[in-house]
């Protein structure tokens, strides 16, 4: 993700963002008004987040102690906060609209609230290769320490942030798999980076198997966004424009995200056939990112940013 959404951006994104999920669960059980999941009266919301630089809230910081400068920070917390933005994040509006705290990334030692869930999305991780710091089963592998400590220590008699029905109500998102598509472009042809879809989508399935397993039962699975358009993959020098779409993006990293999401959709429907007494929300985030590049005039002058 590039360093330089916005807030005002953001807001128009997570409004159109927030419109699709709720046409998504409207056939789901009884849910929650803001989060999309099921919710015992009284009980607060908690969400579990898995992920990259998309839903970063602090993670790369602190895991690997770097220091994220200004401009990031700037346009809403007025000051750096580990994300690789200068608003808020998805993630963070999610948050506000449960009424809830931001989430604080896993291996912030300092400064913590995980009274309504933990981050343990890092910028920069991937799905594969799946044993490296910090893919995404290194994630849910830190989450299972997490859970399970929190478990031992509640029957020891002490309190802890989130407690096993808080575990069991909450919401898991997973935003995941640009930098597996990133890298693949970068050295390989199209088709032969849509042949190896399977196994990064095994390993979200995986993922998604795993917390099953281990009692999750909500989950929100964001599919990747226009990668064609991204100021990382425009800044690269090329000999001609032939690689770029009437807005400026270039073609071929944006067919593949398409055809990745129509994957992941797919993957999800199957998930929810087979998970029982459980929800699997897809959203596809392409159509959406790409009309705030190619519909910019719509959202105002800082849309030029993006």
């Amino acid at each position: 993700m590039s360093a330089a959404g916005c807030s005002a951006l953001w807001l128009a994104f997570v409004l159109l963002l927030a419109l699709a999920l709720a046409l998504a669960l409207a056939l789901s059980p009884p849910l929650a008004k803001a989060g999309g999941f099921s919710c015992s009266p009284g009980a607060r919301p908690v969400v579990f987040n898995f992920g990259d630089s998309n839903s970063d809230t602090g993670g790369i910081a602190a895991a690997k102690g770097r220091h994220i400068a200004l401009p990031e920070g700037r346009a809403f917390f007025h000051h750096p906060t580990g994300r690789f933005c200068d608003g808020r994040l998805i993630i963070d509006f999610l948050c506000e609209s449960l009424n809830i705290s931001y989430l604080s990334p896993y291996l912030k030692v300092l400064g913590s609230n995980y009274s309504n869930g933990v981050n343990f999305a890092i910028g920069g991780s991937k799905t594969l290769p799946r044993d490296v710091l910090f893919a995404l089963h290194v994630q849910v592998q830190e989450f299972l320490f997490f859970k399970d400590r929190s478990l031992e220590l509640i029957n020891q008699g002490q309190e802890t942030p989130i407690d096993a029905e808080g575990f069991q109500n909450a919401l898991y998102t997973i935003d995941i798999g640009q930098n597996d598509i990133n890298a693949l472009l970068s050295n390989l042809p199209y088709d032969q980076v849509v042949a190896k879809f399977p196994p990064i989508l095994a390993e979200i399935k995986y993922a998604v198997q795993i917390l099953y397993d281990n009692g999750s039962r909500n989950f929100w699975i964001h599919g990747t966004g226009a990668l064609g358009c991204l100021p990382q993959k425009l800044s690269i020098p090329r000999k001609n424009y032939s690689y770029l779409d009437q807005n400026g993006c270039l073609k071929t990293y944006n067919r593949a995200a398409v055809a990745f999401n129509a994957a992941l959709g797919s993957l999800c429907d199957q998930l929810n056939v087979e998970l029982k007494n459980a929800t699997v929300v897809y959203t596809d985030l392409f159509a959406i990112k790409y009309d705030l590049v190619a519909s910019h005039t719509k959202y105002g002058e800082l849309i030029k940013v993006w």
